[in-house]
Protein backbone atom coordinates (compact mmCIF):
# COMPACT_ATOMS: atom_id res chain seq x y z
CA UNK A 1 0.00 0.00 0.00
CA UNK A 2 3.09 2.42 0.69
CA UNK A 3 4.79 2.11 -2.09
CA UNK A 4 1.17 2.28 -4.34
CA UNK A 5 0.61 5.77 -2.57
CA UNK A 6 4.45 6.57 -3.09
CA UNK A 7 4.58 6.14 -6.73
CA UNK A 8 1.23 8.05 -7.57
CA UNK A 9 3.19 10.86 -5.25
CA UNK A 10 6.24 10.54 -7.58
CA UNK A 11 3.75 10.55 -11.09
CA UNK A 12 2.32 13.25 -9.43
CA UNK A 13 4.99 15.78 -9.48
CA UNK A 14 6.63 14.77 -12.51
CA UNK A 15 3.30 15.55 -13.84
CA UNK A 16 3.33 18.98 -12.36
CA UNK A 17 7.38 19.79 -13.48
CA UNK A 18 5.81 18.34 -16.76
CA UNK A 19 3.33 20.93 -17.09
CA UNK A 20 5.84 23.96 -15.75
CA UNK A 21 8.17 23.16 -18.36
CA UNK A 22 4.93 22.94 -21.08
CA UNK A 23 3.78 26.43 -19.98
CA UNK A 24 7.41 27.77 -19.62
CA UNK A 25 8.21 27.16 -23.46
CA UNK A 26 4.74 28.80 -24.67
CA UNK A 27 5.47 31.97 -22.46
CA UNK A 28 8.60 31.64 -24.27
CA UNK A 29 7.27 31.52 -27.39
CA UNK A 30 4.55 34.03 -26.90
CA UNK A 31 1.82 31.98 -27.64
CA UNK A 32 -1.37 34.52 -28.90
CA UNK A 33 -4.75 34.50 -26.91
CA UNK A 34 -7.77 32.99 -28.14
CA UNK A 35 -9.52 35.49 -30.68
CA UNK A 36 -12.50 34.75 -28.48
CA UNK A 37 -10.87 36.48 -25.74
CA UNK A 38 -11.24 40.01 -25.09
CA UNK A 39 -7.86 41.48 -23.93
CA UNK A 40 -7.28 45.42 -22.48
CA UNK A 41 -5.04 46.38 -25.02
CA UNK A 42 -8.17 45.08 -27.68
CA UNK A 43 -10.30 47.25 -25.51
CA UNK A 44 -8.40 50.22 -25.22
CA UNK A 45 -7.77 50.15 -29.04
CA UNK A 46 -11.45 49.97 -29.42
CA UNK A 47 -12.28 52.91 -27.53
CA UNK A 48 -9.52 55.20 -28.41
CA UNK A 49 -8.53 54.60 -32.25
CA UNK A 50 -10.03 56.18 -35.43
CA UNK A 51 -11.47 53.36 -37.60
CA UNK A 52 -10.68 53.64 -41.22
CA UNK A 53 -14.28 52.02 -42.21
CA UNK A 54 -17.46 54.04 -40.79
CA UNK A 55 -19.52 50.46 -40.56
CA UNK A 56 -20.47 50.95 -37.02
CA UNK A 57 -23.86 52.04 -35.71
CA UNK A 58 -24.09 55.15 -33.92
CA UNK A 59 -24.02 54.10 -30.43
CA UNK A 60 -21.25 51.96 -30.94
CA UNK A 61 -19.50 55.24 -32.24
CA UNK A 62 -21.00 57.61 -29.45
CA UNK A 63 -19.21 55.19 -27.05
CA UNK A 64 -16.41 57.57 -25.55
CA UNK A 65 -14.41 57.51 -22.22
CA UNK A 66 -16.21 60.39 -20.42
CA UNK A 67 -12.87 61.21 -18.27
CA UNK A 68 -10.86 61.54 -21.37
CA UNK A 69 -12.21 65.09 -21.99
CA UNK A 70 -11.09 65.33 -25.28
CA UNK A 71 -7.39 65.12 -24.47
CA UNK A 72 -6.51 64.69 -27.99
CA UNK A 73 -7.52 68.37 -29.16
CA UNK A 74 -4.63 69.99 -27.71
CA UNK A 75 -1.82 67.76 -29.72
CA UNK A 76 0.25 68.68 -31.75
CA UNK A 77 1.49 66.66 -35.04
CA UNK A 78 4.40 64.42 -34.67
CA UNK A 79 6.69 63.62 -37.82
CA UNK A 80 8.33 60.73 -38.28
CA UNK A 81 10.87 59.80 -40.89
CA UNK A 82 12.92 56.47 -41.51
CA UNK A 83 14.41 55.54 -44.29
CA UNK A 84 14.45 52.20 -44.90
CA UNK A 85 16.23 51.58 -48.19
CA UNK A 86 19.58 53.39 -46.62
CA UNK A 87 19.30 51.35 -43.45
CA UNK A 88 19.18 48.17 -45.38
CA UNK A 89 21.93 49.50 -47.71
CA UNK A 90 24.18 49.93 -44.45
CA UNK A 91 23.77 46.50 -42.98
CA UNK A 92 24.55 45.12 -46.42
CA UNK A 93 27.73 47.16 -46.37
CA UNK A 94 28.60 45.61 -42.99
CA UNK A 95 28.67 42.60 -44.02
CA UNK A 96 31.05 42.99 -46.69
CA UNK A 97 33.31 45.08 -45.01
CA UNK A 98 33.39 43.80 -40.86
CA UNK A 99 36.39 46.13 -40.23
CA UNK A 100 34.44 49.30 -41.18
CA UNK A 101 31.81 48.29 -39.31
CA UNK A 102 32.73 50.23 -35.92
CA UNK A 103 33.21 53.10 -38.24
CA UNK A 104 30.27 53.41 -39.83
CA UNK A 105 28.69 53.29 -36.69
CA UNK A 106 30.70 55.78 -34.96
CA UNK A 107 30.11 57.96 -38.19
CA UNK A 108 26.10 57.24 -37.65
CA UNK A 109 25.96 58.27 -33.80
CA UNK A 110 27.79 61.46 -34.88
CA UNK A 111 25.02 62.50 -38.03
CA UNK A 112 22.46 61.67 -34.89
CA UNK A 113 23.98 63.80 -32.53
CA UNK A 114 23.87 66.80 -34.72
CA UNK A 115 20.64 69.14 -33.72
CA UNK A 116 18.03 68.78 -37.12
CA UNK A 117 16.95 71.94 -37.86
CA UNK A 118 13.45 72.78 -37.67
CA UNK A 119 10.78 74.01 -39.79
CA UNK A 120 9.69 77.42 -39.47
CA UNK A 121 6.06 77.81 -38.36
CA UNK A 122 4.07 80.06 -39.73
CA UNK A 123 0.51 80.93 -38.79
CA UNK A 124 -1.66 80.69 -42.16
CA UNK A 125 -2.55 83.63 -44.38
CA UNK A 126 -6.54 84.60 -44.04
CA UNK A 127 -8.35 85.40 -47.20
CA UNK A 128 -11.60 85.04 -45.02
CA UNK A 129 -13.02 88.33 -44.40
CA UNK A 130 -16.48 87.63 -42.44
CA UNK A 131 -18.64 91.15 -42.39
CA UNK A 132 -21.77 91.93 -41.54
CA UNK A 133 -24.63 89.63 -41.98
CA UNK A 134 -27.85 90.45 -44.46
CA UNK A 135 -29.97 88.01 -42.59
CA UNK A 136 -32.32 89.79 -40.82
CA UNK A 137 -34.60 87.09 -39.69
CA UNK A 138 -34.97 85.15 -36.77
CA UNK A 139 -31.91 83.23 -35.97
CA UNK A 140 -33.90 79.15 -36.62
CA UNK A 141 -32.68 76.66 -34.19
CA UNK A 142 -32.98 72.64 -33.70
CA UNK A 143 -31.38 70.77 -31.06
CA UNK A 144 -31.85 67.00 -29.90
CA UNK A 145 -29.85 64.16 -28.63
CA UNK A 146 -28.82 61.06 -31.22
CA UNK A 147 -31.62 59.15 -30.32
CA UNK A 148 -34.40 61.58 -31.57
CA UNK A 149 -35.36 63.47 -28.06
CA UNK A 150 -36.35 66.83 -29.49
CA UNK A 151 -34.71 69.60 -27.21
CA UNK A 152 -35.44 72.57 -28.95
CA UNK A 153 -37.46 73.48 -32.28
CA UNK A 154 -37.54 77.07 -33.69
CA UNK A 155 -39.13 77.19 -37.09
CA UNK A 156 -36.25 73.75 -37.89
CA UNK A 157 -38.05 73.64 -40.90
CA UNK A 158 -37.73 77.04 -42.64
CA UNK A 159 -35.45 76.78 -45.58
CA UNK A 160 -32.08 79.06 -45.07
CA UNK A 161 -29.04 79.42 -47.46
CA UNK A 162 -26.40 77.17 -45.31
CA UNK A 163 -23.25 78.15 -46.87
CA UNK A 164 -20.07 76.33 -45.11
CA UNK A 165 -22.48 73.84 -43.93
CA UNK A 166 -22.26 72.53 -47.34
CA UNK A 167 -19.15 71.08 -46.93
CA UNK A 168 -19.80 68.27 -44.39
CA UNK A 169 -21.44 66.48 -47.45
CA UNK A 170 -18.66 67.41 -49.58
CA UNK A 171 -16.35 65.25 -47.15
CA UNK A 172 -19.08 62.32 -46.49
CA UNK A 173 -19.49 61.51 -50.11
CA UNK A 174 -15.82 62.05 -50.71
CA UNK A 175 -15.36 59.37 -47.74
CA UNK A 176 -18.23 57.42 -49.60
CA UNK A 177 -16.23 57.04 -52.58
CA UNK A 178 -12.93 55.79 -50.78
CA UNK A 179 -15.02 53.29 -49.07
CA UNK A 180 -16.41 51.80 -52.51
CA UNK A 181 -12.67 51.38 -53.65
CA UNK A 182 -13.12 55.03 -56.03
CA UNK A 183 -10.21 56.96 -53.75
CA UNK A 184 -7.85 56.34 -51.09
CA UNK A 185 -7.37 58.74 -48.68
CA UNK A 186 -3.21 58.65 -49.57
CA UNK A 187 -4.16 59.81 -53.12
CA UNK A 188 -1.76 62.69 -54.34
CA UNK A 189 -4.13 65.62 -55.24
CA UNK A 190 -2.20 68.86 -56.76
CA UNK A 191 -4.09 72.38 -57.43
CA UNK A 192 -4.86 73.51 -60.55
CA UNK A 193 -4.39 77.46 -61.14
CA UNK A 194 -8.61 77.20 -61.75
CA UNK A 195 -9.32 75.76 -57.78
CA UNK A 196 -5.96 76.87 -55.45
CA UNK A 197 -7.51 80.37 -55.68
CA UNK A 198 -11.56 80.55 -54.96
CA UNK A 199 -11.44 83.29 -52.51
CA UNK A 200 -13.02 82.97 -49.03
CA UNK A 201 -11.25 80.70 -46.66
CA UNK A 202 -8.55 79.13 -48.16
CA UNK A 203 -5.83 76.34 -48.32
CA UNK A 204 -2.74 78.71 -48.36
CA UNK A 205 -1.26 77.24 -51.90
CA UNK A 206 -0.01 77.59 -54.89
CA UNK A 207 -0.58 75.68 -58.15
CA UNK A 208 1.16 72.89 -58.60
CA UNK A 209 1.27 72.07 -54.53
CA UNK A 210 0.18 68.88 -53.86
CA UNK A 211 -1.82 67.25 -50.70
CA UNK A 212 -3.41 63.73 -49.81
CA UNK A 213 -7.31 63.69 -50.10
CA UNK A 214 -7.15 63.01 -46.17
CA UNK A 215 -5.38 66.46 -45.46
CA UNK A 216 -7.94 68.08 -47.81
CA UNK A 217 -10.51 66.43 -45.90
CA UNK A 218 -9.11 68.07 -42.60
CA UNK A 219 -8.56 71.00 -44.12
CA UNK A 220 -12.66 71.33 -45.04
CA UNK A 221 -13.60 70.33 -41.80
CA UNK A 222 -10.66 72.15 -39.39
CA UNK A 223 -10.74 75.37 -41.21
CA UNK A 224 -13.48 75.43 -44.08
CA UNK A 225 -11.22 75.65 -46.60
CA UNK A 226 -13.41 76.67 -50.08
CA UNK A 227 -9.93 75.69 -52.42
CA UNK A 228 -9.49 72.48 -50.58
CA UNK A 229 -13.21 71.10 -51.03
CA UNK A 230 -12.76 72.60 -54.39
CA UNK A 231 -10.31 70.28 -55.35
CA UNK A 232 -11.73 67.23 -53.56
CA UNK A 233 -14.83 67.25 -55.69
CA UNK A 234 -12.49 67.85 -58.83
CA UNK A 235 -10.58 64.90 -57.89
CA UNK A 236 -13.51 62.47 -56.87
CA UNK A 237 -15.30 63.12 -59.90
CA UNK A 238 -12.53 63.16 -62.20
CA UNK A 239 -13.64 67.15 -63.13
CA UNK A 240 -17.09 66.55 -63.35
CA UNK A 241 -17.91 68.79 -60.88
CA UNK A 242 -21.72 68.79 -61.15
CA UNK A 243 -21.78 65.36 -60.99
CA UNK A 244 -19.93 65.59 -57.39
CA UNK A 245 -22.96 67.91 -56.66
CA UNK A 246 -25.57 65.29 -57.79
CA UNK A 247 -23.56 62.44 -55.62
CA UNK A 248 -24.16 65.24 -52.65
CA UNK A 249 -28.12 65.53 -53.31
CA UNK A 250 -28.26 61.91 -53.60
CA UNK A 251 -26.54 61.60 -50.13
CA UNK A 252 -29.24 64.03 -49.10
CA UNK A 253 -32.42 62.00 -50.06
CA UNK A 254 -30.51 58.59 -48.73
CA UNK A 255 -29.97 60.61 -45.32
CA UNK A 256 -33.80 61.98 -45.35
CA UNK A 257 -33.09 65.43 -45.99
CA UNK A 258 -36.08 65.89 -48.03
CA UNK A 259 -35.36 70.00 -47.84
CA UNK A 260 -32.07 70.23 -48.93
CA UNK A 261 -30.82 71.03 -52.34
CA UNK A 262 -27.04 71.84 -53.16
CA UNK A 263 -25.74 73.72 -55.93
CA UNK A 264 -22.11 73.89 -55.37
CA UNK A 265 -19.35 71.53 -53.55
CA UNK A 266 -18.26 74.41 -50.55
CA UNK A 267 -21.46 76.80 -49.97
CA UNK A 268 -19.93 79.82 -51.40
CA UNK A 269 -22.54 83.02 -52.22
CA UNK A 270 -23.70 83.41 -55.96
CA UNK A 271 -21.80 86.60 -56.25
CA UNK A 272 -18.71 83.84 -56.35
CA UNK A 273 -19.93 80.94 -58.02
CA UNK A 274 -22.90 82.57 -59.96
CA UNK A 275 -25.08 79.35 -59.26
CA UNK A 276 -27.85 79.13 -56.65
CA UNK A 277 -26.79 79.36 -53.41
CA UNK A 278 -27.25 76.09 -51.00
CA UNK A 279 -30.42 75.57 -49.32
CA UNK A 280 -31.26 73.57 -46.13
CA UNK A 281 -32.92 73.45 -42.73
CA UNK A 282 -31.95 73.71 -39.16
CA UNK A 283 -33.48 69.85 -39.29
CA UNK A 284 -31.90 68.53 -42.05
CA UNK A 285 -28.59 69.98 -40.78
CA UNK A 286 -29.52 68.10 -37.58
CA UNK A 287 -29.52 64.61 -40.05
CA UNK A 288 -26.61 65.77 -41.31
CA UNK A 289 -24.45 66.14 -38.59
CA UNK A 290 -25.90 63.13 -36.99
CA UNK A 291 -24.69 60.94 -39.58
CA UNK A 292 -21.47 63.16 -39.82
CA UNK A 293 -20.22 61.67 -36.30
CA UNK A 294 -20.98 58.24 -37.06
CA UNK A 295 -18.09 58.13 -39.61
CA UNK A 296 -14.90 57.39 -36.96
CA UNK A 297 -12.57 59.24 -39.74
CA UNK A 298 -14.67 62.36 -39.57
CA UNK A 299 -15.24 62.04 -35.60
CA UNK A 300 -11.51 62.14 -35.26
CA UNK A 301 -10.62 64.92 -37.43
CA UNK A 302 -13.65 67.43 -35.94
CA UNK A 303 -11.95 67.22 -32.67
CA UNK A 304 -8.66 68.96 -33.75
CA UNK A 305 -7.76 72.09 -32.41
CA UNK A 306 -5.75 73.05 -35.39
CA UNK A 307 -4.65 71.47 -38.70
CA UNK A 308 -0.08 71.50 -39.38
CA UNK A 309 0.43 71.32 -43.34
CA UNK A 310 4.15 72.16 -45.42
CA UNK A 311 3.86 74.50 -47.84
CA UNK A 312 5.96 74.36 -51.16
CA UNK A 313 8.94 77.05 -49.01
CA UNK A 314 9.08 73.88 -46.68
CA UNK A 315 7.43 76.12 -43.78
CA UNK A 316 4.87 74.31 -41.33
CA UNK A 317 1.45 76.31 -41.44
CA UNK A 318 -0.96 76.41 -39.17
CA UNK A 319 -4.46 76.31 -39.53
CA UNK A 320 -6.96 77.05 -36.31
CA UNK A 321 -9.86 75.41 -35.74
CA UNK A 322 -13.01 77.68 -36.65
CA UNK A 323 -15.07 75.95 -33.82
CA UNK A 324 -14.56 78.27 -30.47
CA UNK A 325 -16.37 76.41 -28.66
CA UNK A 326 -14.26 73.25 -28.81
CA UNK A 327 -13.77 71.40 -25.26
CA UNK A 328 -16.63 73.57 -23.73
CA UNK A 329 -20.32 71.64 -22.53
CA UNK A 330 -18.64 68.13 -23.81
CA UNK A 331 -18.26 69.68 -27.42
CA UNK A 332 -16.23 68.07 -30.03
CA UNK A 333 -17.11 69.58 -33.53
CA UNK A 334 -18.98 70.18 -35.93
CA UNK A 335 -19.10 72.86 -38.57
CA UNK A 336 -19.16 76.79 -38.95
CA UNK A 337 -20.47 78.83 -42.01
CA UNK A 338 -20.74 82.07 -43.20
CA UNK A 339 -21.80 84.56 -46.18
CA UNK A 340 -23.63 87.98 -45.86
CA UNK A 341 -27.19 85.99 -47.06
CA UNK A 342 -26.85 83.19 -44.80
CA UNK A 343 -25.46 84.75 -41.52
CA UNK A 344 -23.63 83.02 -39.29
CA UNK A 345 -24.72 79.33 -38.97
CA UNK A 346 -23.46 76.45 -36.81
CA UNK A 347 -23.58 72.63 -36.21
CA UNK A 348 -21.96 71.62 -32.88
CA UNK A 349 -21.87 68.09 -31.59
CA UNK A 350 -21.17 67.20 -27.97
CA UNK A 351 -21.24 64.43 -25.65
CA UNK A 352 -21.70 65.26 -21.83
CA UNK A 353 -21.95 61.69 -20.21
CA UNK A 354 -24.45 59.31 -21.92
CA UNK A 355 -26.35 61.96 -23.84
CA UNK A 356 -25.00 62.81 -27.60
CA UNK A 357 -26.29 66.06 -28.63
CA UNK A 358 -26.45 67.55 -31.89
CA UNK A 359 -27.37 71.68 -31.95
CA UNK A 360 -28.14 73.68 -34.74
CA UNK A 361 -28.41 77.59 -35.43
CA UNK A 362 -28.62 79.39 -38.62
CA UNK A 363 -28.62 83.04 -38.44
CA UNK A 364 -26.89 84.42 -35.79
CA UNK A 365 -25.69 88.28 -36.21
CA UNK A 366 -21.99 88.00 -35.76
CA UNK A 367 -19.15 85.26 -34.72
CA UNK A 368 -19.46 86.00 -31.44
CA UNK A 369 -23.51 85.96 -31.61
CA UNK A 370 -23.16 82.36 -32.75
CA UNK A 371 -20.46 81.61 -30.59
CA UNK A 372 -22.40 83.01 -26.96
CA UNK A 373 -26.03 81.21 -28.17
CA UNK A 374 -24.77 78.19 -27.98
CA UNK A 375 -23.18 78.22 -25.12
CA UNK A 376 -26.39 79.57 -23.56
CA UNK A 377 -28.58 77.08 -25.25
CA UNK A 378 -26.06 74.37 -23.16
CA UNK A 379 -25.82 75.81 -20.38
CA UNK A 380 -29.62 75.71 -19.72
CA UNK A 381 -29.52 71.95 -20.99
CA UNK A 382 -27.37 71.35 -18.36
CA UNK A 383 -29.82 72.60 -15.63
CA UNK A 384 -32.20 70.02 -17.30
CA UNK A 385 -30.25 67.06 -16.88
CA UNK A 386 -30.70 65.03 -13.71
CA UNK A 387 -27.95 63.08 -12.89
CA UNK A 388 -28.31 59.46 -12.33
CA UNK A 389 -25.08 58.13 -11.32
CA UNK A 390 -21.53 59.96 -11.17
CA UNK A 391 -18.32 60.08 -12.38
CA UNK A 392 -16.17 57.25 -10.13
CA UNK A 393 -19.48 55.73 -8.61
CA UNK A 394 -19.09 52.11 -7.79
CA UNK A 395 -21.10 49.34 -9.84
CA UNK A 396 -22.36 46.74 -7.48
CA UNK A 397 -21.60 44.04 -9.87
CA UNK A 398 -18.29 42.19 -10.47
CA UNK A 399 -17.00 41.74 -13.44
CA UNK A 400 -14.78 38.60 -14.93
CA UNK A 401 -10.94 39.24 -15.91
CA UNK A 402 -9.05 36.12 -17.30
CA UNK A 403 -5.69 35.49 -16.37
CA UNK A 404 -5.35 38.04 -13.15
CA UNK A 405 -4.90 37.46 -9.71
CA UNK A 406 -7.91 38.02 -8.78
CA UNK A 407 -10.85 36.32 -10.94
CA UNK A 408 -13.38 39.50 -10.20
CA UNK A 409 -12.89 43.17 -9.92
CA UNK A 410 -14.87 45.69 -9.16
CA UNK A 411 -15.68 48.90 -11.84
CA UNK A 412 -16.10 52.33 -11.26
CA UNK A 413 -18.22 54.54 -14.12
CA UNK A 414 -16.07 56.55 -16.15
CA UNK A 415 -18.41 59.54 -16.14
CA UNK A 416 -21.85 60.90 -15.34
CA UNK A 417 -25.03 59.37 -16.03
CA UNK A 418 -27.94 61.64 -17.01
CA UNK A 419 -31.46 61.86 -17.56
CA UNK A 420 -32.58 64.74 -19.60
CA UNK A 421 -36.42 65.86 -19.02
CA UNK A 422 -38.94 62.87 -19.30
CA UNK A 423 -36.69 60.30 -20.94
CA UNK A 424 -37.02 57.33 -18.77
CA UNK A 425 -34.03 55.76 -19.87
CA UNK A 426 -33.19 52.19 -18.40
CA UNK A 427 -29.80 51.16 -17.27
CA UNK A 428 -27.86 47.43 -18.17
CA UNK A 429 -24.34 46.36 -16.96
CA UNK A 430 -22.61 44.08 -19.46
CA UNK A 431 -19.52 42.65 -18.73
CA UNK A 432 -16.67 42.73 -21.47
CA UNK A 433 -14.41 39.85 -19.56
CA UNK A 434 -11.34 40.95 -20.88
CA UNK A 435 -8.34 39.40 -20.25
CA UNK A 436 -5.01 40.59 -18.21
CA UNK A 437 -1.77 41.32 -20.48
CA UNK A 438 1.79 40.82 -19.32
CA UNK A 439 1.23 44.54 -17.49
CA UNK A 440 -2.02 42.72 -15.69
CA UNK A 441 -4.89 45.59 -15.19
CA UNK A 442 -4.16 49.32 -14.68
CA UNK A 443 -6.77 51.65 -13.16
CA UNK A 444 -8.90 53.11 -15.67
CA UNK A 445 -9.01 50.14 -17.62
CA UNK A 446 -11.94 49.59 -19.38
CA UNK A 447 -13.96 46.62 -18.31
CA UNK A 448 -17.06 46.91 -18.78
CA UNK A 449 -20.02 49.05 -20.38
CA UNK A 450 -23.06 50.52 -18.58
CA UNK A 451 -25.95 50.10 -21.47
CA UNK A 452 -28.13 53.27 -21.96
CA UNK A 453 -31.90 52.14 -23.51
CA UNK A 454 -35.01 53.88 -24.29
CA UNK A 455 -38.21 52.12 -23.69
CA UNK A 456 -38.44 50.08 -26.42
CA UNK A 457 -34.77 48.83 -24.77
CA UNK A 458 -33.66 50.17 -27.99
CA UNK A 459 -29.41 50.60 -26.43
CA UNK A 460 -29.50 54.48 -27.18
CA UNK A 461 -25.83 55.46 -25.46
CA UNK A 462 -23.08 53.48 -23.55
CA UNK A 463 -21.31 54.54 -20.50
CA UNK A 464 -17.54 52.95 -19.57
CA UNK A 465 -17.32 50.99 -16.66
CA UNK A 466 -13.33 50.91 -15.48
CA UNK A 467 -11.34 49.31 -13.09
CA UNK A 468 -10.79 50.82 -9.77
CA UNK A 469 -7.19 49.64 -9.00
CA UNK A 470 -4.19 48.03 -10.15
CA UNK A 471 -3.75 44.51 -10.65
CA UNK A 472 -0.99 42.24 -11.62
CA UNK A 473 -1.77 39.23 -14.35
CA UNK A 474 -1.21 35.96 -12.67
CA UNK A 475 1.87 34.12 -12.22
CA UNK A 476 2.95 31.00 -14.27
CA UNK A 477 2.49 28.85 -11.20
CA UNK A 478 -0.61 30.34 -10.53
CA UNK A 479 -2.13 29.41 -14.15
CA UNK A 480 -1.35 26.15 -13.21
CA UNK A 481 -2.24 26.49 -10.04
CA UNK A 482 -5.65 27.28 -10.92
CA UNK A 483 -5.68 24.77 -13.81
CA UNK A 484 -5.23 21.75 -11.70
CA UNK A 485 -7.60 22.94 -9.37
CA UNK A 486 -10.47 23.67 -11.58
CA UNK A 487 -10.14 27.25 -11.23
CA UNK A 488 -10.82 26.72 -7.42
CA UNK A 489 -7.57 29.48 -6.65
Amino acid sequence: MYKKVKRVLVLGVLALFAALVYAEGEQETGAAPKESHVTVREEKSKSSASKENSGYDEIEQATRRGHEKHSRHGKKRKHSQFEENGENAGNQADLKNPKGKDDSKNKTAKKDNKATPKKKLVQAVEHEHEGVSHYYGEVIKFIATTDGKVLKDKMSRQKHPIASLTKVMNILVALDQVDRGNARLDDKVCFTPEIVNMGGSWLNAKAGDCYTLKDLLRAEIIYSANNAAYLVAHHISKGNMDNFVKLMNDKARELGMNDTHYYTPAGLPTSMTHKNMDISTAYDMYLLGRRAIRDERLRAWMKESELVLQNSEGEDVVYNNRNHLLDKFGIYGLKTGFHAEAGYNMIVSSKIGNLEIISVTLGNKSDDARTEDQKQEFTKLEERMIPVYKEGQEIGNTFKVRNAEKKEIKGVLSSNVYQLDNTNYKFKIKDLQVTAEKEGIAKGDVIGKLEVLSNDDKVVGTVDIVAQNDYKQLSLFGKILRFITFGLV
